[in-house]
């Protein structure tokens, strides 16, 4: 039988006899081969105990599974195979490991809190206070209890109460690193963004190679607007843990919102290199890619977003964008077509693909979905007039009328609707009636003056420009051109 070997005189294993007896045990429990008979239950609870202490969650699960097995009255085998279970995140079958521990012992009181550990990792809150205030009842300092208590009312949104505890825990030693960062969070939902900001600092200067603080500062930071601050925090983030996605990313967004283009792409290439797998990652780089005007390679990251998740709506919407800006209008529209089976009332992209039909020349159907845009989105300026251009284009003088009617009543000060008011007046031989549009339009933007001559004696029509240039001479507003 595998046992122990160790000096009888002392009282327990050491940590190096310790290690042995685990290097033969797995190495028995893998090949199957338990040469002498299985390890008693008193070597299995001691190697358990050993591998939960030193954080060797997977050991201590099968060893705390064969100790169970052993002797399945043993409420502390029962107890720690949960513990073990709980420690790798499988919170449902810990749970059920406590029970079966509680129905053996119903008075301990380290099962109640640990089973109530496990009700309020799985959202089971009320569940998880029953249990946690019974053992505060028996044990009013018991650190466990309070450390749990304080996350359910964290989880409640009771950020005060909640934070008064974690501040008493952070005073242990042993629950000071994890009690300060739920202080952070609890400031931080509190919006006290300066205060989560201290208590990150006092996190880092207990411990300066703490990637997550250094992580969750430059998210504050970048809530704050602080976006080259948080830069700096996600750089230092990275530069303790290498391979952290999520700084990567970060880091990433953050220099896009500098617009430090360049920058962005190879925080967003560093984080896609380390998890290929992540859509959202794929589709930053991707949009970053299309901003830069590297369209072909936006693309590509693109359709690898779709690959990952088919469903994704704004890599469908990227994708079609780039293709458009690469004159690819019928490739364009089937991306915006396939989103838009997806999400029927996403203006934007009933907007683009108006657009994508204007640039191929089909009017009808641009003005079909500038139509669909504006009854999503009745506000939208830009739209309308971009609906009411495309409609003086097709000759559809009386309903671009309307439409310049809604930006100017949008915006009394738009230099375009003005303009283009005055145009489509002249379109529908109206000249006198443009001329207070025109001077108006000439006062905000002097450009418009350049444009007039151009643009305008294809709608005004020679006799109508005649009239014109008389009213803009005598009103001061001629145009003498190079001398």
């Amino acid at each position: 039988m595998l046992e122990f070997e160790y000096d009888d005189e002392a009282e327990e294993p050491n940590r190096q006899e310790l290690d042995e007896t685990l290097r033969r045990f797995r190495e028995a429990h893998t090949s199957g081969d338990w040469q002498n008979g299985m390890p008693s239950a008193e070597s299995l609870e001691t190697i358990v105990h050993y591998c939960l202490e030193t954080q060797k969650f997977e050991d201590a699960l099968t060893f705390a599974r064969m100790w169970k097995e052993q002797v399945p009255y043993s409420a502390d085998a029962w107890h720690k195979y949960g513990i073990a279970l709980g420690s790798l995140g499988r919170w449902p079958d810990a749970l059920r490991a406590y029970e079966n521990a509680h129905t053996l012992d119903p008075v301990d009181v380290e099962l109640s809190v640990n089973k109530g550990i496990a009700h309020e990792q799985l959202g089971q809150l009320a569940e998880a206070n029953e249990l946690i205030e019974h053992a505060l009842r028996i044990e009013p300092d018991n650190s466990d209890a309070l450390f749990t208590k304080a996350m359910i009312l964290e989880k409640r949104e009771q950020y005060d109460d909640a934070l008064r505890l974690f501040q008493y825990l952070s005073r242990q030693d042993q629950f000071q690193r994890d009690a300060l960062f739920e202080v952070a969070f609890c400031y931080e939902s509190s919006e006290k963004l300066d205060l989560a900001i201290e208590t990150y600092d006092k996190l880092l200067e207990i411990d300066p190679f703490e990637a997550n603080a250094w992580f969750n500062r430059g998210v504050i930071m970048g809530r704050k607007g602080s976006h080259r601050q948080a830069v700096e925090c996600y750089e230092l983030a990275i530069a303790v843990k290498s391979d952290f996605v999520n700084a990567y990313y970060n880091l990433g967004n953050a220099h896009a919102a500098t617009g430090r283009l360049d920058a962005s792409i190879e925080a967003y290439r560093e984080a896609h290199r380390l998890d290929a797998t992540d859509v959202q990652i794929a589709h930053n780089l991707a949009t970053s890619l299309e901003e830069r005007g590297t369209y072909e390679e936006a693309i590509e990251m693109f359709t690898k977003a779709l690959l990952l998740d088919a469903r994704h709506v704004p890599s469908l919407y990227g994708r079609g964008t780039c293709h458009d800006a690469s004159e690819r209008y019928a490739k364009a529209i089937e991306d915006y077509d396939s989103a838009l089976a997806l999400e029927p009332e996403y203006a934007d992209l009933w907007y683009a693909k108006a657009d994508a039909y204007y640039n191929m020349g089909d009017l009808e159907q641009a003005l079909t979905c500038y139509r669909k845009t504006l009854a999503l989105q009745p506000s939208d300026e830009e739209c309308w007039f971009d609906f009411g251009s495309t409609l003086l284009e097709a000759g559809e003088v009386v309903e671009a009328m309307k439409a310049f009617g809604e930006v100017l009543r949008l915006d009394p000060e738009s230099a375009d609707g003005l303009y283009f008011t005055a145009k489509t007046l002249c379109a529908a031989g109206q000249p006198l009636a443009a001329v207070p549009f025109l001077t108006k339009a000439f006062e905000l933007d002097a450009q418009k003056r350049e444009d007039f001559d151009n643009e305008f004696p294809a709608v005004a029509g020679p006799l109508g420009m005649e009239y014109l240039r008389n009213v803009l001479e005598h009103h001061g507003l001629e145009h003498h051109g190079e001398e």
